[in-house]
């Protein structure tokens, strides 16, 4: 147990279990030692060979997350015990729900999402396990978990402009990406309007087979939004890249294919960027939410 790392495992309808830390086990239910991925983001590397005699490195990409831990269940008699243990595994679910790990320290408190990838091994680890589970008042459950998104998460943090006669240009603190993996920025944005958005490189432009520093300023026109269409736009790829809160696809049609380019680069501090807009409304706000992801769920940049 340490006093510096809290663990818990939140069910899939929000109950929480202390499994590590100061208050491990008050709900019956402790970590084993030795999880298994529950620090560095998984990664595979790519390679072509070369013309020599070895291989040349041509970039990576992440995969899902597995993590493997047990618990261990235990109460004031054999009846207890059973009862936590069956409580445990009605929080997991199936593989249709999700579920978190919750870790809390010194950085902060960061997320890890997962859901079943096979079903949970119970009362077969500990040597007197294999028998009557109610013979004991402790026992195990294993749990072989996937996340498909390999990376621990804290809030997200946002920034807003504010165009108090509806045009102009205003430079505000872009939030900056202290964590250690890139992420994908979204922007809302109140219409009518015609708006210009930043999308700097961050120093990334050999990572997309771009010049060196050609997009340092890089800037991103939205497409003229029409009265009604305040649209969401997703810079990742994995969602949809633009979005009306009335559900149209107007905006997104009219682009033509054309997206914002960059992710914000691992360990970018609050940066100044410029957002412009004409045609607007008085009030009219574009407001920027950039996730915080992390490799663990300590360290790796606060």
């Amino acid at each position: 147990m340490s006093d510096y790392l809290a663990l818990a495992l939140i069910g899939r309808n929000g109950r929480r279990w202390d499994i590590s830390g100061p208050n491990q086990g008050v709900q019956g239910c402790e970590l084993m030692p030795k999880p298994k991925a529950f620090y560095d983001s998984p990664v595979t590397t790519y390679w072509i060979k070369s013309g020599g005699a070895g291989q040349k490195y041509q970039g990576f990409s992440y995969k899902r997350r597995d993590p493997l831990f047990g618990l261990v269940c235990s109460g004031d008699d054999p009846e207890e015990d059973v009862y936590i243990h069956d409580q445990v595994r009605m929080d997991l679910g199936d593989p249709d729900d999700t579920f978190l790990l919750e870790a809390v320290s010194r950085y902060g408190t960061r997320w890890l999402s997962m859901r079943l990838l096979e079903d949970p091994k119970a009362f077969e680890t500990l040597d007197f396990e294999g028998k009557d589970p109610n013979l004991y008042a402790a026992n195990t459950l294993m749990i072989s978990a996937a996340a498909e998104m390999p990376h621990w998460y804290a809030e997200p943090v946002t920034q807003s402009w504010t165009f108090p006669t509806g045009s102009g240009s205003l430079s505000e603190l872009h939030p900056g990406n202290p964590g250690d993996v890139p992420i994908f920025p979204r922007w809302t944005l109140n219409a009518p309007g015609s708006w210009v958005l930043p999308d700097p490189s961050w120093g990334q432009e050999l990572d997309f087979q771009r010049a060196a520093g050609q997009d340092a300023n890089l800037t991103f026109p939205v497409v003229q939004l029409l009265a009604g269409e305040d649209v969401e736009i997703d810079t990742n790829p994995d969602r949809p890249f633009m979005l009306t809160e009335s559900g149209s696809l107007g905006p997104w049609m009219r682009s033509n294919g054309r997206e914002l380019i960059y992710p914000v680069a691992p360990y970018t501090p609050q940066t100044s960027v410029t957002v412009s807009v004409t045609g607007a409304t008085a009030g009219a706000t574009a407001t920027i939410e950039c996730d915080r992801w992390y490799s663990r769920p300590i360290g790796m940049s606060i």
